[in-house]
């Protein structure tokens, strides 16, 4: 009953945490509208500050994935530097000792807003991996940020800052968090002062060493195929059948038996991309002329509809190339036909982020600043919950670990197609539960999904005279998942 209790109370967590992401995904969009004003360096520094406390709860607490997290994190340090180029500048000025005493002000504004942000983001090592990450795609804007704001330099030139700030009106100076403590005598010395990570050190090591080996084996299985192709392939009448039900922004997916890349990669799908949707269903939709298509126009228009991260990097693909396969499968987003047009194109801006990324050999959901497949969706699609598989030490999301959230209960998509290529007897395409147990899941009567497992335990015997022997005893169980 305490278990029942447990689990009830971290999905209510999980729930509350997701959304308040999509809360602050608004508040972010708020303040980008705010036009210049004194307060708005405050306003992003508190989004941010609070956007990092929740973000230390949910990397706690959470059973599953949010791309989201990371968008956000790197968008709002973005706004965050933006607005402290002037207060900068006046740090500059008052470590100088060239300020007004406004500027005074305003440069230790800076400092102990950035501390505070520091010591949030920095303190925890799954957040401060994010934040760096991020910072790697803002082309390592934070940390120089960190280095400049925080220097040493600047913790010497507190006590006279300080002094020209105190010139100020009581009211003003109150707005100051360094001047308070300062005025009743208390330490200020952690203001201005950054630590080192060494255990950081050590995890990059090892992320190196696994990408290395990742990489390695990529380069080698990739050429290795054999046969004459896919399945799919000259399946005319079956490509026809799937294009028809394909909408801007399905996630497909697809199963290459020909190829020794497809046994590397966990569970039974190899690969996923996105579909961008043609022109007419685009101009249907009332988005082909939106800025955020620019990136993808010309590649549509030349019937390059999908988008992808191969080994190599992202590419586009037009439908009758890619469909060059065995099985193919295809999910949509809950919701998306009622989405807003605003909605669907943050979804093509940030999928626009991706292009020219590398390949993430180390295949860390975590992180960005390289991307696999599946990471393009995970990053791209908002407010959406994914499972994640724990591998050598970092979360993971993988196409098939996509695929199968379509079983989960509150599951962020809907079944539409799959489909395995025949060559003698023509493609057969299959019912949402025929495709459950393909991937090891049964429907029950209510049409919800259970995942079948095996829960094995190492049990030893010993015969009277003879050695001990070590069997692994399995038992046959099932599970319902939720997301």
């Amino acid at each position: 009953m305490r278990n029942l209790i447990f689990i009830f109370i971290l999905l209510i967590s999980a729930n509350t945490l997701s959304s308040e992401l999509s809360k602050f995904e608004s508040n972010l969009d708020r303040i980008n509208s705010i036009n210049k004003s004194d307060d708005l360096h405050f306003e992003i520094y508190q989004h941010t500050l609070n956007l990092g406390s929740y973000s230390l709860e949910y990397l706690w607490k959470r059973p599953h994935g949010n791309g989201l997290l990371l968008g956000l994190v790197k968008d709002s340090w973005s706004k965050y530097l933006e607005e402290s180029k002037q207060f900068k500048e006046e740090l500059d000025k008052a470590i100088n000792d060239s300020s007004t005493p406004k500027e005074a002000l305003h440069a230790l504004q800076l400092i102990e807003r950035t501390q505070s942000l520091y010591d949030t983001y920095m303190s925890n090592t799954a957040l401060r991996k994010i934040l760096l990450d991020q910072s790697s795609i803002l082309d390592k804007s934070i940390e120089t940020f960190f280095k400049s704001v925080l220097a040493t330099k600047v913790n010497k030139a507190l006590p006279k800052i300080i002094k020209k700030a105190s010139s100020l009106p009581i009211f003003e100076r109150s707005n100051s968090v360094i001047l308070y403590k300062s005025s009743i005598n208390e330490d200020i010395s952690q203001f201005a002062n950054t630590d080192k990570f060494l255990t950081d050190y050590i995890d990059n090591v090892l992320t190196v060493a696994t990408s290395a080996i990742s990489s390695g084996f990529g380069a080698i299985a990739g050429p290795i195929e054999w046969g004459d192709g896919g399945q799919l392939r000259d399946d005319k009448l079956a490509q026809d059948k799937i294009f028809k039900d394909l909408r801007p922004l399905d996630i497909i997916f697809e199963k290459k038996a020909y190829k020794l890349t497809d046994y590397t990669i966990p569970g039974y799908w190899g690969h996923n991309a996105v579909w961008l949707g043609t022109k007419e269903q685009l101009i249907n939709k009332g988005l082909w002329e939106a800025e955020e298509l620019n990136p993808f126009r010309e590649q549509i228009e030349n019937g390059n509809s999908i988008f992808e991260m191969r080994k190599w990097g992202t590419v586009f693909a037009s439908y009758e190339k890619w469909m060059d396969l065995d099985d193919f499968a295809q999910v949509r987003l809950k919701g998306i036909e009622n989405k807003s047009k605003k909605s669907l194109l943050k979804i093509y801006k940030t999928l626009s982020e991706q292009m020219g990324k590398k390949y993430d050999f180390s295949f860390n959901a975590d992180t960005a600043f390289k991307i696999t497949c599946s990471e393009i969706i995970y990053l791209s699609y908002g407010d959406v919950k994914w499972p994640l598989d724990y591998i050598l030490g970092r979360n993971t999301i993988t196409p098939n670990s996509m695929a199968e959230a379509i079983f989960y209960n509150n599951s962020p998509v809907e079944f539409i197609s799959f489909v395995r290529g025949d060559r003698e007897n023509g493609a057969k395409f299959y019912t949402k539960e025929e495709f459950g147990n393909l991937m090891n899941f049964s429907m029950l009567k209510d049409g919800s999904f259970v995942q079948n497992y095996n829960k094995c335990n190492i049990q030893y015997e010993r015969t009277r005279r003879g050695p001990i022997t070590f069997k692994n005893k399995c038992v046959k169980k099932t599970r319902s998942l939720t997301l």
